[in-house]
């Protein structure tokens, strides 16, 4: 069917079709005329991520959803159930300070609240800003998962690390581009950019075959004069010296490793990947 029928069908707009093609979600034949031709199962695929999207899940959930069959589903939506938990305990706690009820009441409720908060939003806690968001925010998502007991003590340990090391110093021309660049680049965004990185460890040939020319033009961007030149460069240059300075990867990662199963996991990936990568290069 073409683009016309299945929007139809399925009420989405035209770019919102395209967006999904482009995301790799559905796959119509290209005709030679230029024109699409949707398949029954393009349009199966397409009124479950209308569905999906109406419940909130991310493009990077729906992706996972539909390349395991659905088999992921449950586990997206217990995540997506707990979050509602936490967001209706955080909205009761809010009516108890308006009605100004017992500082002990509401002083428990949030005793609650914090033990059934994820990592991710502990450490977002403890270091608001963007020192928390520079350092760690590349692990997000493996630190979606609550803190289980036998990983406190490593957790305790890596927020003691880090509230210990000296301040970052950016000048404010460097705050001012962080924070022009943040306002496009949400959490968001990069929470998908990070899902990409756990797909493209996990299925590494594959996708070391499938990018090699996104890998060649990264690498040239690399060491092009723009961006040897840029305000991106001197601060990744400065955030790195500041890891070595303070032995980042020597003390946090094994720390990290310890309180994140799935990190853990990504790491034993990652070093098999970057074997390949390297292999790759020669």
């Amino acid at each position: 069917m073409l683009r016309n029928e299945i929007q139809e069908k399925t009420g989405l707009t035209r770019k919102a079709i395209d967006y999904y093609e482009e995301k790799g979600l559905i796959k119509p034949v290209k005709l030679g005329n230029g024109y699409r031709d949707y398949s029954d199962k393009d349009l199966e695929i397409l009124n479950e991520i209308f569905l999906f999207r109406k419940i909130g899940l991310s493009i990077s959930e729906i992706g996972d959803c539909l390349s395991s069959n659905g088999k992921s589903l449950s586990s997206i939506l217990r995540r997506k159930e707990h979050q509602l938990e936490i967001e209706q305990k955080r909205k009761e706690v809010i009516e108890l300070i308006v009605k100004e009820e017992n500082q002990n009441i509401i002083e428990n409720k949030i005793a609650l609240i914090e033990a059934e908060q994820s990592i991710y939003e502990k450490l977002e806690g403890a270091f608001p800003g963007y020192f928390g968001q520079l350092i760690f925010y590349a692990y997000q998502p493996f630190l979606n998962e609550t803190l289980y007991k036998e990983g406190q003590d490593a957790y305790n340990e890596f927020v003691e690390y880090l509230d210990s090391l000296p301040s970052f110093e950016l000048s404010k021309e460097e705050q001012e581009y962080i924070e022009e660049i943040s306002s496009t680049y949400n959490i968001k965004v990069l929470k998908e950019v990070n899902e990409s990185k756990i797909e493209a460890v996990e299925n590494s040939e594959k996708w070391l075959e499938e990018n090699k020319d996104i890998i060649s033009r990264y690498k040239n961007y690399k060491s092009s004069d723009e961006y040897q030149n840029s305000l991106m460069k001197v601060i990744q240059d400065k955030l790195q010296k500041y890891m070595l300075d303070n032995k980042y990867y020597e003390t946090a990662i094994p720390l990290i490793r310890k309180f994140s199963k799935s990190y853990d996991e990504y790491y034993k990936k990652l070093l098999i990947a970057s074997d390949k990568y390297i292999e790759l290069n020669k």
